[in-house]
């Protein structure tokens, strides 16, 4: 080992330690002033990134976890328009009905497989569907808003399916 290597070690030490101790004591006493004094302001260091996606630092999404039934909260009579909750007019082309894992709209039916629950007002399952003599498969996400009076569901699929969809609940 150099002889003037730890001599040079410690004195590089010491000054990086002075540096940050003044670096911290000058800005403390400015910033607790009462007396009217305004706060000194530091300018955003430039390789600082805005990420509003929080891409860098990922939060981490809770685990989504397997039900076996679509959740009571999901399940009734929804419409895109009012005229969709009366199943009697003929009129109600945006009605979806979900009971237990079914799912029906105006001209296609299909069963949920593969239910996960993402959060508390939020599922995600598979949806093989069916209707007008055809069969297709239709990711789909279904999320709960103003305390359960509305729908939002989000299909995967194919151009003419795919979508975000809002409903209301329809009166019992």
């Amino acid at each position: 080992m150099h002889p003037h290597r730890p001599a040079r070690h410690a004195r590089a030490c010491a000054i990086a330690l002075a540096l940050a101790l003044a670096a911290c004591s000058g800005g403390e006493t400015a910033n607790n002033e009462s007396s009217g004094g305004s706060a000194a302001v530091e300018p955003t260091p430039t390789n600082l990134t805005d990420d509003p996606q929080n891409s860098v630092v990922p939060i981490p999404a809770p685990s989504p976890s397997a039900v076996a039934t679509i959740p009571a909260g999901f399940q009734g009579h929804w419409g895109m328009v009012v005229e969709d909750c009366d199943r009697a007019s003929g009129a109600d082309k945006g009605a979806l009905t979900i009971t237990g894992n079914r799912l029906a709209f105006f001209e296609s039916r299909g069963e949920a497989t593969g239910i996960r629950q993402l959060r508390s007002d939020q599922i995600a399952f598979d949806l093989p569907l069916s209707g007008e003599g055809m069969t297709w498969q239709e990711p789909t996400t279904l999320t709960l808003l103003d305390a359960g009076k509305t729908l939002v569901r989000e299909a995967k699929g194919g151009p003419d399916r795919a979508g975000s969809f809002r409903y209301s609940r329809c009166p019992a």
